[in-house]
């Protein structure tokens, strides 16, 4: 029999419970009828990790639309580390997506939920349950915790976080870019919440294709970012990568601002706007006689960028990123690696941080 548990949660989602000892088995007769018309798939492992009970339908919807694009194995894993009683419980299911109209093609998803769960004992069942030799992406939500251990994050070959969830953010960076450097370790990194400024960079880069702005660079001494509510991180990244680009240092005193060699000293002002869950809602480049503007509304799919000089005025339409997680994640799996920019804005967004 599974173990007991606690926690009152609503496992309706996760399929069909078995025993620990009985998970492997139990995706064998998944696949055991004679119904040829459904076929597994699976191309690499992904497992998501969280501290968070409730998040348990949210993450299997997550996992449905992730392997609409992404064929895989995946783990669900809710973990309560702080429960007075440690049990484990275990369930498997498959998404399945209709191919060509005449069969269908299944991932297949175990869940597990934990409750005084160790680093131990989240590494072993991840270990125990990879499908073969494929590569394993892990999204871990939240906190970095002591859960994440050298042992664990060896053998992951991309590691997915959301450093707009950390209480101390630049603390958290600053651990996960020591275990990405240790000489164990082999993952490629990816935040969501800069996957969440893409759609801003390209918009902003492609304004500075204009022959006009380039000039006016040197100029620029406003910096304003405006965001929605939790994503700070996004703006501080979009704000840090502007002022890399622009070959800038953070000044030292009171505020915020930039320093650069050859041009005005920057003032930067992030702001929040509750008003809307849009992550990046504009983006504000002034100076003497010149304005770049970048502003997104919430409901649309474009992303409108303005740039205003004496005269000369420009007006852009692009399409902007999708926002849900579970977008950007199947978005991010499709081209993992490709965060040479991101880590050329980490110190100064450390030096921001600090």
């Amino acid at each position: 029999m599974p173990a007991t548990s606690e926690l009152d949660l609503d496992t309706a989602v996760l399929g069909q419970e078995v025993p620990l000892n009985r998970v492997d088995q139990a995706l064998r007769e998944l696949w055991a009828d004679d119904d040829t018309s459904k076929t597994r798939a699976s191309l690499m492992n992904v497992a998501i990790y969280s501290e968070d009970s409730s998040s348990l339908e949210r993450n299997t919807q997550l996992l449905g639309e992730i392997t609409m694009q992404h064929s895989c194995r995946s783990l669900l894993i809710v973990n309560v580390p702080t429960a007075p009683k440690p049990s484990a419980r275990a369930w498997v299911t498959a998404h399945c997506q209709l191919y060509d109209g005449k069969r269908s093609v299944c991932c297949e998803q175990i869940s597990l939920v934990m409750e005084g769960g160790t680093a131990d004992s989240i590494r072993n069942f991840v270990f125990a349950h990879l499908d073969s030799d494929l590569p394993l992406t892990v999204w871990w939500q939240g906190e970095l915790t002591e859960r994440l251990d050298e042992r664990f994050y060896s053998v992951i070959d991309a590691l997915i976080i959301d450093s707009s969830r950390w209480a101390d953010p630049g603390g958290s960076l600053r651990r996960v870019l020591a275990a990405r450097n240790s000489r164990t370790s082999r993952f490629d990194l990816s935040d969501l919440s800069w996957m969440r400024s893409h759609f801003m960079r390209m918009a902003l880069a492609a304004s500075c294709h204009d022959a006009v702005v380039r000039a006016e660079l040197p100029k620029l001494d406003h910096l304003s970012v405006t965001h929605g509510a939790g994503h700070r991180m996004s703006a501080l990244m979009l704000a840090a990568w502007i002022g890399t680009q622009l070959k800038c240092r953070l000044a030292t005193g009171g505020g915020l601002r930039f320093d650069r060699d050859g041009g005005a000293a920057i003032e930067v002002s992030v702001t929040e706007n509750t008003a809307t869950k849009c992550p990046l809602q504009a983006l504000q480049l002034s100076g003497p006689g010149v304005s770049i503007s970048i502003c997104r509304d919430p409901n649309s799919c474009f992303v409108r960028s303005r740039m205003e000089h004496d005269h000369h005025q420009q007006d852009q339409m692009q399409p902007a990123d999708m926002s849900d997680d579970g977008d950007l994640i199947a978005e991010q799996m499709g081209r993992l690696g490709g965060t040479t920019l991101y880590f050329e804005m980490l110190p100064l967004l450390q030096a921001m941080l600090k």
